[in-house]
């Protein structure tokens, strides 16, 4: 009786650890994406909502801080925030402009353009161009190495032409000549 106890609990044992995987249909799978979806949708509308909020009530402080300005100080401020904004957009093209002309001068020197990009966190023209004249001095000598060095052949070692000596056909022909 013990021994039919313990063959029953094994038998329930394998059953409980072989159990058959687990499968979905086609519309709990549709469920379940839905549902991450309409997460995904509800965290980043909070953080929209946080953002707005935010810069909703960074509008009203600048309000607030301008409504206690006089008329002179106001003035002064729109002025003093409307050169940032210049100063802001000229820094920007003045980038660009200077991302540009690395972009022409390297491609001028034959040299990669992505290079460019990290050539402009010089930030001036002059020192962009003398970086970029030695780059391309610098490959170019490398080049040359590798060409020469490929090219560079081992001398003859049986002497310096095959045609010395008896072998010499030339040889020949003139000592025939030379018996008549």
């Amino acid at each position: 009786m013990a021994e039919e106890t313990q063959a029953q609990e094994e038998v329930e044992t394998t059953e409980a650890t072989t159990q058959a995987p687990t499968t979905y249909t086609q519309a709990q799978l549709d469920s379940e994406a839905d549902k991450r979806a309409a997460k995904a949708l509800e965290t980043a509308k909070a953080k929209w909502e946080a953002e707005q909020a935010k810069a909703l009530e960074d509008a009203k402080s600048e309000g607030a801080r301008l409504a206690k300005m006089s008329a002179d100080e106001k003035a002064q401020e729109l002025e003093k925030q409307r050169q940032a904004a210049l100063d802001k957009r000229e820094a920007e093209l003045n980038q660009r402009e200077l991302s540009a002309s690395t972009k022409s001068l390297l491609v001028d020197k034959g040299l990669p353009g992505e290079l460019a990009d990290s050539l402009v966190a010089l930030g001036d023209a002059d020192k962009i161009k003398s970086a970029v004249e030695t780059l391309g001095k610098s490959i170019q000598e490398t080049v040359n190495k590798q060409v020469e060095s490929k090219l560079q052949t081992d001398p003859p070692k049986n002497g310096a032409s095959a045609l010395d000596g008896a072998d010499d056909p030339f040889n020949k022909i003139m000592a025939q000549y030379k018996k008549k």
